[in-house]
């Protein structure tokens, strides 16, 4: 059973097609018999995953910062941290692995501060980015221009970042890619 942190959105604006996107994630965690570490709000697709993951069986740990800890609900196990980066540093180590759905900012952030992380040696944890909707198209675009243009390695030494690294198209193939990994 591992620990995968999920980053997503907390925006309730989104399309239906991503809301299910996350439910679907949540059943897969839950029944898999997974732990999910996330960012602690009860909004948007965070709190779709959450209650997605308790209602299959799923362990839920939020971490969240404390002036925004009044989101918070539901978590078996809540973690207060004290800023963005604490939290961030804290659901690194706290998780085997990380899968990311279609988010704002932020999910960005925390999706290449993961990637920064295996580049560097830091960890060698896998994450897979789900692709619902082609939403992460250009973001395809422009990590290929950066490897081709030299402004990024995809290997080093003994670590292929491709093997940790992967778009996903379903919550599916993010869960096998991840376990396989692990």
């Amino acid at each position: 059973m591992a620990n995968i942190c999920v980053f997503c959105s907390s925006s309730s604006k989104v399309d239906e097609i991503y809301k299910k996107a996350a439910e679907e994630l949540g059943k897969l965690i839950g029944q898999g018999g997974h732990t999910l570490i996330y960012g602690g709000s009860r909004l948007g697709l965070m709190g779709i995953l959450s209650k997605s993951v308790h209602d299959n069986g799923g362990k839920v740990i939020g971490i969240i910062p404390e002036h925004l800890q009044k989101l918070a609900e539901g978590e078996d196990e809540l973690i207060r941290a004290e800023n963005m980066h604490h939290r961030k540093e804290i659901m690194e180590l706290k998780s085997d692995a990380f899968i990311a759905l279609p988010g704002g900012i932020g999910t960005l952030d925390e999706i290449f501060e993961i990637l920064a992380g295996i580049q560097l040696k830091i960890h060698n944890k896998p994450i897979s980015i789900i692709n619902t909707n082609n939403y992460y198209e250009d973001l395809i675009k422009q990590l290929d221009k950066i490897n081709k243009q030299g402004f990024g390695d995809l290997k080093f030494d003994t670590i292929d970042i491709n093997n940790l690294f992967h778009f996903s198209q379903t919550p599916k193939e993010a869960i096998e890619h991840v376990i396989k990994q692990i």
